[in-house]
This record gives structure tokens, C-alpha cells and sequence, in this order.
């Protein structure tokens, strides 16, 4: 079969590879849907996971659903066919693991009923269950600064995770959600998701519009938004120097982007204001993840909006090509019917 992996920096490859079997604590899920993370592009623009050079390529691949195809003699609770969405964390599948969901087929170490392997409604399809990843990416880092249903809250990115961020805000309760991008498509999806106020930066700033919909107050006579918590899905150094600028007495703050780059940070304002910033990695979050399951399942927030194309695995350079493409797409999810090896 054809396997996803990276070879170096701007290399990655369809290797031909063997189809799994699994050993006795092990399964083998035959993969229906993958979506594609930025961390896929990013560990193909590095080369790997940045810490040097490869010894040996890197699979990648780590939000999907599939039907498993195979139990091993030892494994308990699981049978053939049965539907499932991956956590990936244990075997840090996609992420240094031996494995990559990017392939028809893909082996799961330890499987666990709700720790690994989450079942799945007949009426869940593989697309919306592969969105449990990036979902619980974003439940995670609003369970670290423990945000409430009256929170207000300004999630800075609409990309797909600031978008599962915003999805994850309307299932807690929250209502005063702004968002803040410069691609207007991926705004209209935030709107389309719940997002009260979705703002283009290149048209107001972020502290200007939180002031109007937030309100605004001052502390030791500099001005402040009066939002609770921002949650940093974009990564920008200039765009987290003006959330810790205009960030209230207190205020929450959960970084989950992805820094390629140190970011200076104004420590008086953290002093003064006390401020509370949180980096979230989401690589234990078996409960968030479960709970993605159960709102995916309920069907009351419609996810439609953060899937932007389907592509055949067999148009996979193409797929890469536009999960690179911010102005087009969003969440780019790789299907994988009717190709067997």
C-alpha cells in the first residue's frame, strides 16, 4: 500500500510499504477519512518534528476515522467492522510514531475502547469523526484556562483549529464569541459556526473591536478590553503582543498555535494585570476527546462549515497543495473508498 511520509524538508512521498497485520495486542483499522493538519504541513516543511535531521521517514497522518479490519488474539472488546474514530496520542500516531494515518491501512498499538479506539453512531459519518482530533485540540485548551459558558471569549485564527475552537465554545455554552483572521472566507465560516463578531485585522484591530463588543475599561491608566479569555490559534508574535497589551485584570490566556519562532512578551503587563497564560499541547486529552464524540453524535452544532474539500487519497499532492491554501480552503479531508493497497 501507499503510505504518506516525509523524507526532508519539502520531500514528502507515497512509499510503497506492507499492509499491516496486527500483532496479538494490536488492531488494524482500514482508514476512511483523514483530514489535513497544519502540523502535516509543517512537519513537511521542516523536514520532521524540527529537531534535526530524519533517521528514518516520518509518517503523518493523525485525524481520522475508519472500520477496523483486523484483531489481534489477545485484544478485548473490539470486533472486525466496527466503526471507530483514532485518538492518536499514545502512539503518538502522525506525530514521531511508527505509524501514519495517511494510508488505506493503519496499525493501532494498545487499543482501548474510549482511551484509543471511540465508537461511532451509525449516523456519525467518517468526515465529521475525524474531526474529533482537531476538536478536542481545542476543548483541551479551553479546559486548561477552565472557560465558562458566560466567558466572553476572542479566539485569534480562524483556521481549522480556530474554527473547532469556536465549534467547542458554542458546545460549552459560550456565547460572546469573536474571532479574528485575514482570510474572509474562513470568517464566514466562523460566522456560519457561531462566532458573534468574526473581524478581518486588515480592516480593525482586534482591540478595537473587542472594545465594542466586549466593552473596555483601564487599569493604571492604559486602556483594556474587559474580554476573559483569548485563545491564540495563530501563532503570530505580533498578534499575541496586542493580546497581552489589551488583556483585563486576569484575564485567561490559552496558546494553542504552533510557534515556530520565540515570542517576546511584555512581562510588566503580565505582572501588573496578573495575567494567566497556558500553553496546550493536547497530547493527553482522552476525556476531550470522548466529549468531541458525544457532541459530534448529538448533531446540534452543524460542522459542515469547517470542511472545505473531500479529495480522493490518489490526488494527495493536490490535497497538500490546497490545505496550503488559506484564501482556499479549510479543513481538507482525504478520502479513501475503494483503494485497497
Amino acid at each position: 500500500m501507499k503510505l504518506a511520509r516525509v523524507h526532508g524538508p519539502d520531500d514528502v512521498r507515497l512509499d510503497d510499504v506492507p499492509i499491516p497485520e496486527p500483532a496479538a495486542d494490536e488492531v488494524v483499522v482500514r482508514v476512511e477519512a483523514c483530514g489535513i493538519c497544519g502540523s502535516d504541513l509543517g512537519y513537511i516543511a521542516a523536514g520532521g518534528l524540527g529537531g534535526g535531521p530524519l533517521a528514518e521517514p516520518l509518517p503523518i497522518g493523525h485525524e481520522f476515522a475508519g472500520t477496523v479490519a483486523a484483531v489481534g488474539s489477545a485484544v478485548e472488546g473490539v470486533t472486525d467492522g466496527l466503526r471507530v474514530a483514532v485518538n492518536p496520542d499514545d502512539g503518538f500516531i502522525g506525530g514521531g510514531g511508527p505509524e501514519g494515518a495517511m494510508a488505506p491501512f493503519i496499525r493501532v498499538r494498545a487499543p482501548a475502547i474510549d482511551r484509543t479506539l471511540y465508537p461511532l453512531p451509525d449516523d456519525v459519518s467518517f468526515d465529521e469523526a475525524a474531526l474529533a482530533e482537531p476538536l478536542s485540540v481545542g476543548l483541551h485548551g479551553l479546559r486548561m484556562v477552565d472557560v465558562q459558558a458566560g466567558d466572553k471569549v476572542a479566539v485569534i485564527g480562524a483556521g481549522p483549529i480556530g474554527l473547532c475552537t469556536v465549534a467547542m465554545l458554542r458546545h460549552l455554552g459560550v456565547e460572546k464569541i469573536a474571532i479574528f483572521d485575514r482570510v474572509e472566507s474562513r470568517l464566514e465560516r466562523a460566522r456560519a459556526l457561531g462566532a458573534g463578531l468574526a473581524v478581518n485585522v486588515s480592516d480593525e484591530t482586534m482591540t478595537e473591536a473587542l472594545a465594542r463588543y466586549h466593552g473596555e475599561g483601564e487599569r493604571f491608566g492604559t486602556r483594556c478590553v474587559n474580554t476573559d479569555v483569548f485563545v491564540d490559534a495563530a501563532g503570530s508574535p505580533a498578534a499575541f503582543a496586542e493580546i497581552v497589551a489589551a488583556a483585563r485584570y486576569r484575564a485567561r490566556i490559552a496558546v494553542i498555535a504552533l510557534y515556530k519562532k520565540p515570542c517576546p512578551v511584555d512581562f510588566w503587563k503580565l505582572m501588573a494585570n496578573e495575567l494567566r497564560i497556558v500553553g496546550s499541547c493536547a497530547d493527553d486529552r482522552k476525556p476531550e476527546f470522548g466529549e468531541a464524540i458525544a457532541m459530534i453524535a448529538q448533531g446540534k452544532i452543524d460542522l459542515s462549515p469547517m470542511i472545505s474539500h473531500r479529495i480522493g487519497f490518489d490526488r494527495f499532492h493536490e490535497a497538500l497543495a490546497l490545505a496550503a491554501d488559506a484564501e482556499r480552503s479549510a479543513k481538507v479531508m482525504l478520502h479513501f473508498a475503494g483503494i485497497e493497497a
